[in-house]
């Protein structure tokens, strides 16, 4: 039913649920589905995959999800909606594998999102919301999640200890965050446009070391740090890891390419001392 943009809370059914109650899976993305989720919808006791991206659904998520509601869900898709907070229910859904809320207006999430009850989670986007910082919680969830999306937020740093708990990690994107936040940085930070993809250029670290200082050492230990032209911390050859667009990452960006000029420079003067 998705790409429907007619489709609102008030035109759908409310004997919805009823007319198709072995539904496994919900595709309504695009439609205008809100503030809240439609009751009916909530109904569907059975489905595993529901998608409800870019409707119009605002505020906090219904705390019965994962509770009372969709309680085998795998797929939770809720991106580009305007949600400020989710559910402590999400925390409860033992069968998730993946959750998608890039896009909303969340600037935390709840205690024990996620928990030791999602034991099967795989996938979190929480990119271009609002973060701040991030949840000590994603630790225990280490042994499975593979993909942990946060680029486009405002998280200046880092909980120590993290990178060596999220061991089954294969891709970190923290692209985009201020990482480093309040070092000099003069060439195009913190530009937020294409923070959803995390593919810009890079930062700012310090002035007078290597920028180790705005990373844990057990992230520094396993990832390594920012690579000058790329911002990606490639030391481990499993996980990809991308820094760029963060202040730390900037300015090792611009002071290798200061040293690339001087160099160039001073290459450049003796080869005229030569002549």
């Amino acid at each position: 039913i998705g790409r429907n943009p007619k489709l609102t809370n008030d035109s759908l059914p409310a004997t919805f649920h009823t007319q198709f109650p072995q539904l496994g899976q919900l595709w309504s993305d695009d439609c205008s589905f809100g503030p809240h989720i439609p009751s009916t919808l909530l109904e569907l006791d059975k489905l595993q995959v529901v998608r409800m991206s870019g409707n119009q659904l605002e505020g906090e998520l219904e705390d019965g999800i994962g509770i009372r509601y969709w309680k085998v869900l795998k797929v939770l898709a809720l991106d580009g909606n305007k949600l400020s907070n989710i559910g402590r229910g999400i925390g409860k859904m033992n069968y998730l594998e993946k959750l998608h809320l890039r896009g909303n207006k969340l600037t935390s999430l709840p205690e024990e999102v996620p928990s030791r009850n999602n034991s099967n989670l795989t996938m979190l986007s929480l990119s271009s919301n609002q973060l701040s910082s991030l949840p000590a919680s994603l630790a225990v969830v280490g042994a499975t999640l593979k993909e942990l999306y946060l680029n486009g937020n405002q998280i200046e740093e880092l909980p120590e200890g993290l990178a060596e708990k999220l061991v089954a990690l294969k891709k970190l994107n923290l692209a985009h965050n201020s990482i480093g936040k309040g070092e000099n940085v003069t060439a195009g930070s913190q530009n937020s446009s294409g923070a959803n993809d995390g593919d810009i250029a890079m930062e700012d670290a310090d002035d007078d070391g290597d920028g180790t200082q705005h990373l844990p050492q057990d992230f520094v230990n396993r990832f390594g740090m920012p690579e000058p032209l790329t911002g990606m911390c490639t030391k481990e050859d499993e996980c990809i890891v991308r820094m760029e667009g963060n202040p730390m990452a900037e300015s090792i960006r611009k002071k290798y390419l200061e040293e690339v000029r001087r160099k160039e420079k001073a290459t450049a003067m003796e080869t005229e001392v030569i002549q």
